[in-house]
């Protein structure tokens, strides 16, 4: 008989042990994959509150899966390798462009995995390289891919101003398709402060040139996008106009990943409108509709956080939180922190609605993590949103007033203008 295997090394305590060096981000990722719940947690009366950190990793799984892991690294690095040679041949042919795109694919391999810094790295270059060039194109897709990089990081200012020179570049090229681009970036620089004139106006300004040009592809993007502006300004009739146009462009160009995306939207809208059965509909054909594409744990994540606020929303507790589950599962597989806190911010929701007190471990675990893996300000001011309306729903009203408190604080700095008034809001309706 063989000798019972030791107990598993919670999360918190093996993340606890790797220093935060950016070269260990594979093996953190790794880390956080393999862990599983406790058995014993699952049965016990603490099951329901399990969080990431509270989740068990065995040393020898964690060996075991080395030499996978360390494959996937080679083969990554092999690629940046690859691009960068591909840099130096065209540099050798007096390729400017070349060099540029190359720097770029370079620069959103590192965003695809996480690697931000890095990925800002390689986009900096690729735009110094471009601002010496005849043909301005890379430049104004260098200047995109920081601007969209910038707004990651909660750099609102600095992604407004990089979508600024780029439409300006593209208009003196005549580069629609750049100009275009450049709208849209804009839009979305002023929809994520709250600025609804603002990003009406880009949107708009970018669907007029998408339509001279007939770019379905673009014109099913701001259509998509309009609606979601009008959804948060409450012009629900308007949203649902916008996402029909949407998704006629869509469906006349087979793009899978973004029907879905369309689909996700409606179901907000519908959500929003009060149509639970339509909504939960529209969630689910937008999974139907992503499995069709090639994996995008992102956007599947997105998809199922939609369905589980809308099964919480309606009261679905218990099919809620197992959509939830889910959703950790796809955050965790995928290194998604800000989507992990999400899940855990939801989690706690959940658990404000039962009034149960102990659902506080899972806001403190979104805010662990946000502060541990340095996640946008914003992303935190979130959770100290919701954190403050859970404490005021079990009756803590002087820790839910100081938690609405930080939150305005940090939405101010940050520009968010809409969510710092939803705070505000909040703690005026307490004070009543």
């Amino acid at each position: 008989m063989s000798a019972p295997s030791s107990p598993p090394v919670r999360v918190d305590r093996a993340l606890g042990l790797l220093p935060d060096l950016e070269a260990l981000a594979p093996l953190r990722a790794l880390l956080v994959s393999i862990s599983r719940p406790n058995e014993g947690a699952l049965w016990s009366s603490s099951g329901p509150y399990l969080t990431l950190g509270k989740r068990g990793v065995q040393p020898e799984e964690l060996a075991r899966r080395m030499p996978q892991a360390f494959h996937r690294i080679t083969e990554h690095l092999q690629a940046l390798y690859k691009l960068y040679v591909g840099a130096l041949e065209c540099e050798q042919r007096a390729d400017g462009p070349g060099v540029a795109t190359a720097l770029l694919r370079a620069g959103r391999l590192e965003e695809g995995v996480g690697r931000l810094s890095q990925a800002r790295a390689w986009f900096d270059v690729a735009r110094s390289v471009s601002e010496t060039l005849q043909d301005r194109r890379p430049e104004v897709e260098s200047l995109q891919a920081l601007g969209y990089l910038s707004l990651a990081l909660g750099e609102y200012a600095e992604g407004g101003r990089h979508f600024q020179r780029a439409l300006a570049l593209a208009e003196a090229e005549f580069d629609q398709a750049g100009a275009i681009a450049a709208c849209e970036g804009l839009g979305d620089t002023a929809l994520w402060q709250g600025q609804w004139v603002g990003a009406h106006a880009w949107y708009a300004r970018g669907l007029r040139l998408a339509e001279t040009s007939n770019d379905r592809r673009a014109l099913g993007r701001l259509e998509r996008q309009l609606s979601v502006l009008a959804r948060r300004q409450g012009d629900l009739a308007t949203a649902d106009n916008h996402l029909r146009r949407a998704r006629e462009w869509v469906e006349g160009s087979g793009l899978a990943e973004e029907m879905a995306r369309v689909l996700s939207a409606q179901g907000q809208l519908e959500a929003q409108v009060g149509r639970r059965s339509a909504a939960g509909a529209a969630y689910r054909e937008a999974l139907a509709w992503a499995r069709r594409a090639p994996r995008d744990l992102g956007l599947e994540l997105g998809i199922r956080l939609g369905l589980a606020e809308l099964l919480l929303e309606d009261s679905r507790l218990l099919e809620a939180e197992e959509e939830m589950r889910r959703a950790e599962q796809v955050a965790i597989a995928g290194n998604f922190t800000r989507g992990l806190v999400q899940v855990y911010t939801l989690m706690g929701k959940l658990r404000g609605r039962q009034q149960d007190e102990t659902g506080f471990v899972f806001y403190e675990q979104a805010i662990e993590l946000c502060r541990t893996l340095n996640r946008p300000s914003t992303a935190e001011a979130q959770v100290y949103l919701e954190y403050g309306l859970f404490r005021e729903r079990v009756g803590q009203l002087e820790e839910a007033r100081a938690y609405l408190e930080r939150a305005r604080e940090i939405f101010a700095s940050a520009g968010e203008v809409g969510e710092r008034e939803r705070a505000e809001a909040e703690l005026q309706k307490m004070s009543a």
